[in-house]
């Protein structure tokens, strides 16, 4: 049976009209070659093929990559074997993020047709030795920033030195202190004290503003300044260190479909603004001076 991608693409496109504007489509295997592709998405198909490369061992089943941070572009991996591109010229991005939902629905009916992907393994040429040669240097070309879509990365803060037994501290936080062991995820910490996320990131902040506790990324609690409403995630620790201060993040809440931009500063305070205050200049100037530090918190 031949492959009908474009009544499944039509599906797709039919299955979120509930989002306010018209989504367009794209159906890949997992390895970039295009099934079919809405003639708006032609311009963008390059750096789709290259997304969907880079980032093959990364995603997993239900993942996300956002290739560009000023387009409403979103790479859905949906299964093993295939790759759904959602894209639209205007809205919030966090809307495409309804098609989640549905990924297991038109996973069954495009794996039906992709069938097995065969990857053709270039055969490797005879070694020849080679002359001996001056070292060069050679600029490395940066990778284009990608956004991932994880529900929570996982990171594992450690203590830097021992509690001793005259700590200031409560029962419940003292228990957060002992499972920093460099073998406890936030997650882990949070699930074996009980306590709740907010808690736990306040605490654990505090001990990483005073360096009692190090990890690989810190830890933010986050209020939409639209809204009130909470949103927590990491930003590695590396990342702050380079960016300029104070870092900029463009927040796409999907928890409450607003946008607010946050200012962390190199005492890990931060600030909120909600983009909806800021004009067409300043969201274009804003975005311009962006690049990859950019962050879609997930519900």
């Amino acid at each position: 049976m031949e492959p009908d991608w474009y009544s499944i693409k039509q599906e797709i496109t039919s299955s979120l009209v509930d989002s306010g504007f018209r989504v367009y489509v794209s159906i890949a295997d997992a390895y970039g070659n295009i099934k079919i592709i809405d003639s708006q998405l032609e311009p963008y198909e390059d750096i789709i093929k290259h997304s969907i490369h880079i980032n093959r061992e990364f995603l997993g089943i239900g993942d996300y990559a956002i290739p560009l941070s000023s387009k409403n572009l979103m790479i859905f991996k949906i299964s093993k074997n295939s790759i759904v591109v959602l894209f639209a010229n205007k809205g919030n991005i966090a809307q495409l993020l309804s098609f989640k939902k549905n990924i297991k629905y038109f996973a069954g009916k495009i794996d039906q047709f992709m069938g097995d992907i065969e990857v053709e393994v270039p055969k490797l040429p005879k070694v020849i030795p080679l002359p001996e040669v001056k070292k060069v240097e050679k600029k490395v070309a940066k990778p284009i920033k990608q956004i991932l879509g994880k529900e929570m990365p996982m990171y594992y803060p450690f203590l830097n030195k021992k509690i001793g037994d005259k700590i200031k501290a409560k029962v419940e936080e003292i228990h957060i202190l002992h499972l920093c062991d460099g073998q406890h995820s936030f997650s882990d910490i949070m699930d074996l004290t009980k306590q709740p996320i907010a808690f736990v990131f306040d605490f654990l902040s505090k001990q990483i503003k005073t360096k009692v506790v190090s990890t690989d990324a810190y830890p933010f609690f986050l209020e939409c300044p639209d809204c009130n409403s909470q949103h927590h995630l990491f930003i590695l620790k590396n990342l702050l260190k380079t960016a300029e201060d104070p870092f900029k993040l463009l927040v796409r809440a999907e928890i409450c479909n607003h946008e607010y931009v946050a200012f962390i500063n190199k005492k890990l305070k931060v600030e909120t603004q909600s983009f909806k205050y800021f004009t067409d200049f300043q969201k274009d100037k804003f975005m311009k001076r962006l690049g990859g530090h950019y962050y879609t918190i997930l519900s």
